[in-house]
């Protein structure tokens, strides 16, 4: 077994017990949760980003808004690297979520690559999501037509962080709305 292996068990137990063994649930309705697997699948088979710290950012990026995990124990149990990230990742519940969306954008250039890339994973598998048969039922139109444009500006804003994911993203982006479109019998999806 390898090293990242077992940092990726030792990381899916931690989530496992965190969140009482099941995937986190999102605000019901609103947005998309993605998978943890996934995320990991998109960075290392998509995305050519094989980096255990970036993977375990990424299987932890909910712990700290969804459950009563510090920081602080991310720190203690994966390192400071982990940590940093998931802290970047991490959004103020506080806020609503077209508030969390909007700094996301806002504060993109400033983020580690390592959290652009989480981030990027997450806006590929959501966009999946809103193009396959699973597509979220509550989601009207508006609300999908809205992500995509959030999602344009938010890669935008991210730079060129990895081409590949980026080619995988414009496929997908552009799959998904015309799905949209099929589904709605609308002319065109805003872009």
């Amino acid at each position: 077994m390898s090293k990242s292996s077992t940092l990726i068990d030792k990381a899916l137990a931690f989530c496992s017990s965190k969140f009482d063994g099941a995937q986190p649930a999102g605000d019901a309705g609103i947005y998309c949760v993605p998978d943890r697997t996934e995320l990991i699948r998109i960075l290392q088979e998509e995305g050519s980003e094989p980096d255990p710290y970036l993977t375990l950012a990424a299987l932890l990026r909910e712990t700290i808004r969804l459950t009563s995990t510090t920081e602080e124990e991310i720190t203690q149990v994966f390192g400071p690297e982990v940590a940093f990230t998931v802290a970047e990742l991490t959004e103020n519940s506080k806020f609503s979520l077209a508030t969390r969306k909007s700094l996301r954008t806002l504060f993109m250039p400033s983020l580690s690559r390592k959290a652009k890339l989480v981030i990027f994973a997450e806006i590929i598998e959501t966009v999946r999501q809103i193009g396959s048969k699973t597509a979220p039922k509550s989601w009207s139109l508006q609300h999908k037509q809205d992500y995509f444009i959030w999602a344009e500006k938010t890669v935008a804003a991210m730079g060129n962080i990895n081409p590949t994911l980026l080619a995988v993203y414009s496929a997908e982006i552009e799959n998904a709305k015309l799905v949209v479109q099929s589904r709605t019998g609308n002319a065109k999806v805003a872009s």
